[in-house]
């Protein structure tokens, strides 16, 4: 079987170190892996985030385009896989879903397009033109719900994120000097919820004063973010970084994980967290259904300064059920979110597909 993967920009970012993964584990079943990615990204940003893998071709390709050069674009590609021609197409990220529509109509192959995000959920067009589209390719059961409110149910699947599990989780909380890392991650998108978290750890810190905070600062309100953290004299506690994940590595090995948005976007490092016993406290949200309060996690539900600062005071003065949480969550990532398990699901998908129905597409896309 031949898979012609194509990875737009933010999931390169975000993902690519799950993407090189699940190409690897897909190859070393048989099957063979045509990456697409995008040719605006400088080239050692691609050298990082989408690593060359021996035996796995790759395309370069424009991800945005005008319209009347749409048809150029698919031809090129076409051309490029004519002496083997992929099987199925695998469109991940919104901005791959109008390339792989494109190609799945030229060349006359079944598209699968990977939905991660409630707002993905909304962009779905319901208009029907041609019979391209046989799976869509989501990673929890609650999104599994959402899409099949709005497409054929029986077109949904769910291949879990999978990661990397360390072969011991670690003992959080019991630095020799009473330090206390904690890491901040999210989209910069919703300014309420960090001055939330901010004022919480704010408070906290009087009482702890060893508390060291890295917070991942982009988006929309980063600046706002920082005269807050400014504001709150905090600045000389919190080193920040513009993207987690080629951060990872120095991030899974904090103490505490704070999601302070509700959003609903799934990414691998809350799970490579959880699988290093890391404790999570986090916005309650329905979508991350692996962060289950008290078991897995500790869960925000008023976000507000008064509880951040409730539940990361416990969190600090009960270290023995903070790690006892996070290794809860180590298992629950070690039972559902290996990367062995979301080699083998997807893998099982595309068998399904190649001779399985579809789902009709808009025009709209793109």
């Amino acid at each position: 079987m031949h898979l012609a993967m194509i990875i737009d920009e933010q999931r390169l970012a975000q993902e690519y170190m799950m993407l090189n993964r699940l190409a690897v584990g897909l190859i070393s079943d048989g099957i063979q892996v045509t990456r697409i990615v995008p040719a605006e990204v400088a080239s050692e940003y691609i050298q990082l985030k989408e690593q060359r893998i021996a035996l796995a071709g790759r395309l370069e390709t424009d991800m945005k385009t005008f319209p009347w050069l749409r048809s150029t674009r698919t031809e090129k590609l076409a051309a490029a896989m004519e002496k083997r021609p992929p099987d199925v197409i695998f469109a991940v990220g919104r901005n791959a879903w109008p390339i792989g529509l494109d190609l799945a109509r030229h060349m006359n192959r079944p598209l699968m397009l990977d939905v991660w995000s409630p707002e993905q959920v909304r962009k779905i067009p319901t208009e029907k033109k041609g019979q391209v589209i046989s799976a869509f390719v989501t990673s929890s059961k609650a999104m599994r719900h959402m899409l099949q409110s709005v497409v054929d149910p029986g077109l949904v699947s769910v291949v879990p994120f999978g990661v990397p599990i360390p072969q011991a989780g670690r003992k959080i909380l019991t630095a020799s000097d009473d330090l206390v890392t904690a890491t901040v991650v999210g989209s910069g998108r919703d300014l309420a919820g960090y001055r939330s978290l901010l004022s919480g750890l704010h408070r906290v810190s009087r009482t702890i004063p060893q508390l060291q905070i890295f917070l991942e600062l982009r988006g929309p309100h980063q600046q706002e973010i920082w005269h807050h953290a400014k504001k709150l004299k905090m600045l000389g506690q919190i080193s920040t970084f513009p993207e987690a994940a080629p951060q990872r590595s120095l991030l899974t090995q904090c103490d505490i994980l704070l999601l302070p948005e509700r959003y609903g976007n799934i990414n691998s490092l809350i799970l490579e967290s959880m699988a290093c016993g890391m404790l999570v406290l986090s916005r309650r949200d329905p979508i991350l259904e692996m962060l289950i309060h008290e078991d897995t996690a500790l869960l925000i539900d008023k976000d507000s300064p008064d509880e951040w600062a409730h539940k990361l005071e416990r969190a600090l003065q009960e270290p023995e059920i903070s790690r006892s949480i996070g290794q809860s969550a180590r298992e629950h990532v070690i039972e559902h979110h290996s990367s062995s398990r979301q080699v083998l699901e997807l893998a099982n998908l595309l068998e399904r597909v190649v001779t399985g129905g579809s789902y009709a597409f808009s025009k709209a896309v793109g």
